[in-house]
């Protein structure tokens, strides 16, 4: 299973792709990048010359043939936080993070990889991790594996940076006993480094030979600290510059706001990404407001409350939901009829031309058409053997007419040799706004049924005797009954003889049955 070829990570983090423009908002916090991605070229690094705060991950992967020296003059000390996690992969020639991210303090892991917020893997040059400044990983478990050369592992207090350190992976590196890890002041017996205890082991802590981790005073707790040993105030996060100031704090616990750490967003005010408020105005360019938070879009229940307005508000009922498909000229099968599952308006014609009858019909078509409320073209069903009703569309209420077939029809129904209800028209409202209807072909379709919706559409009127024929319509189904006066009724041994009053239907054409209902004794 140690095998790349049965490593989903490798497959994942070889494939995977994200294109990511830098988006910079100035503010009195200072540089805020989204995402990055950097790949194939060192050179893409100097994206993060301006980042103090990634809101999004930061990923540095699959960049080969560099050395050393092409990492020597990179630096980007501003960077402070990423809000999800990072991830470095197959970077060649870097052998230590301690230059490029000096000022790391903060991973928040608010969106993770694989439930992981720091990802090294298959760094073949890394010699130690060096991220003499992280703090806090707020959010998820450490990852670091099968980095041949990669020391100082054992020497970091993992407990001391986040909580979930129980959960992290740290396997497949350089021994420990091949590294020889020496804390600040070890060579000269005079250790320099902050002791801890891991696995009963007392020990100074350190992220390599020149840089010891930091550990906060006792008597701060769970606060952050300065580097002078100093307790910081409970809003800020993983270090600060002055003790007991929520205005020197590297990162936030909670929310920034104007320069300040805060509980919660002050009025008028929303969340934004986890970790900062923004004003409406702020919000209102891209995004949408739910519950307190600027949010990319709506959660499932709701929508925006009005054409001008920013804010979701729940639905009465299932929330609109506009689908337009240009390709999708018919419903054929299920799966295509798939295509509208949770659609309310469908802007187009619907076309339904299902010929099988797979098992579960009905109900496999609800739960995909029933959600349907207007149809702002024509509606056709033709040639659907398959179909009994048209109650899978439960929710139809408006077919608009825009688009009308050659005759001026709106609603179109040909063909279907099973086809026996429209809808229960004791409990369904249809309106036809434009446009004619017309039936044919449809020999268990009773006209009683079409002219009742007729009168329930609006359309009664619209249609000529031509539309709506009783000679091709419901002629092999029982749509008229009559009972009948028997005139006599002889018994014998084995035979009973029944003798009733001809019946004359007014057109000689009609196809008449009998029924006879009895009950033995």
């Amino acid at each position: 299973t140690n095998h790349p070829v049965y490593n989903p990570w490798y497959w994942h983090l070889l494939f995977s792709r994200f294109y990511c423009d830098t988006f910079f908002l100035f503010s009195v916090f200072s540089t805020v990048c989204l995402t990055q991605d950097i790949r194939n070229d060192v050179n893409a690094l100097k994206r993060l010359e301006d980042c103090v705060v990634i809101e999004g991950y930061l990923q540095i992967l699959l960049i080969s043939n560099t050395t050393a020296e092409d990492f020597r003059n990179l630096r980007f000390p501003k960077l402070v936080v990423i809000t999800d996690y990072l991830l470095l992969f197959r970077v060649s020639g870097l052998e230590s993070l301690s230059d490029l991210f000096p000022n790391l303090t903060v991973i928040r892991g608010r969106a993770l990889f694989y439930n992981v917020a720091l990802v090294i893997f298959e760094m073949t040059d890394l010699k130690e991790i060096g991220l003499r400044n992280l703090r806090e990983i707020s959010r998820g478990s450490v990852r670091i594996e099968k980095n041949s050369e990669l020391c100082f592992l054992s020497t970091v207090d993992w407990s001391l940076i986040h909580e979930a350190y129980y959960d992290n992976y740290i396997v497949g590196n350089k021994s420990p006993n091949e590294c020889g890890d020496r804390c600040p002041g070890a060579v000269e017996s005079k250790s320099f480094c902050t002791k801890t205890t891991i696995t009963n082991e007392l020990a100074p802590r350190c992220w390599s030979a020149d840089h010891c981790q930091k550990v906060c005073p006792s008597e701060c707790g769970k606060l952050a600290c300065t580097d002078h040993n100093e307790c910081c105030h409970p809003q800020c996060l993983g270090s600060c510059t002055a003790p007991d100031n929520d205005t020197a704090c590297v990162a936030c616990r909670h929310y920034y706001f104007k320069g300040r750490c805060v509980l919660s967003c002050p009025a008028n005010t929303y969340r934004f990404e986890d970790w900062r408020c923004i004003t409406m105005e702020e919000c209102a360019s891209r995004f949408v407001i739910h519950n307190g938070e600027c949010v990319e879009k709506c959660p499932l229940g709701y929508m925006l409350n009005g054409s001008q307005s920013i804010f979701c508000s729940p639905c009465e009922g299932p929330c609109p939901k506009i689908c337009y498909n240009e390709k999708l000229k018919a419903i054929m099968t299920v799966n295509t009829a798939r295509l509208l599952k949770g659609c309310t308006i469908w802007r187009g014609n619907l076309v339904i031309n299902i010929r099988r009858d797979p098992y579960n019909l009905s109900p496999t078509l609800e739960n995909s058409m029933g959600l349907i409320e207007t149809v702002t073209g024509h509606v056709m069903i033709k040639g659907s053997p398959a179909l009994v009703s048209l109650s899978f569309m439960k929710s139809l209420r408006y077919i608009l007419g825009e688009d009308q077939l050659k005759g001026n029809y709106s609603f179109y129904v040909v063909g279907n040799s099973n086809l026996q209800q429209l809808w229960n028209w004791n409990r369904h409202n249809l309106t036809i706004e434009s446009g004619k209807m017309y039936f044919a072909f449809n020999p268990k379709l009773c006209p009683a049924e079409i002219y009742r919706m007729e009168e329930v559409t609006g359309t009664k009127g619209r249609q000529s005797e031509v539309d709506i024929s009783p000679r091709n319509n419901g002629d092999r189904a029982s749509c008229e009954s009559h009972v009948l006066n028997f005139i006599s009724n002889t018994t014998s041994s084995n035979r009973i003889k029944l003798t009733w009053g001809r019946y004359r239907s007014p057109d000689y054409r009609d196809l008449i049955r009998f029924t006879v209902y009895y009950k033995e004794s």
